[in-house]
């Protein structure tokens, strides 16, 4: 899953201010292959999909793994989202 780093020079993302940086991100993931995306939110959350800000760090872990990420940009990621990982 590469081309993360191209997220973060979307205006999209640069007015997070008032979208989320989690949702952000879900919705890049949804975009990026949303079966796979779906997949994995239905394994780890079999109640319904969470709100993204409210997810922890082994979650996101998770569902970027899942998706094909590299470790590097599981740690963007889990930055960005106000997360110390590792």
């Amino acid at each position: 899953m590469s081309g993360l780093d191209a997220w973060w020079d979307e205006p999209a993302y640069k007015t997070c201010n008032t979208v989320p940086p989690g949702l952000f991100i879900f919705d890049k993931l949804k975009q990026h292959e949303a079966p796979t995306f779906a997949e994995v939110l239905a394994d780890l959350y079999q109640d319904g999909q969470p709100d993204p800000e409210d997810i922890g760090k082994f979650e996101w872990q998770t569902i970027l793994v899942y998706m094909g990420a590299s470790d590097e940009e599981i740690k963007d990621v889990q930055m960005r989202m106000g997360r110390v990982w590792r």
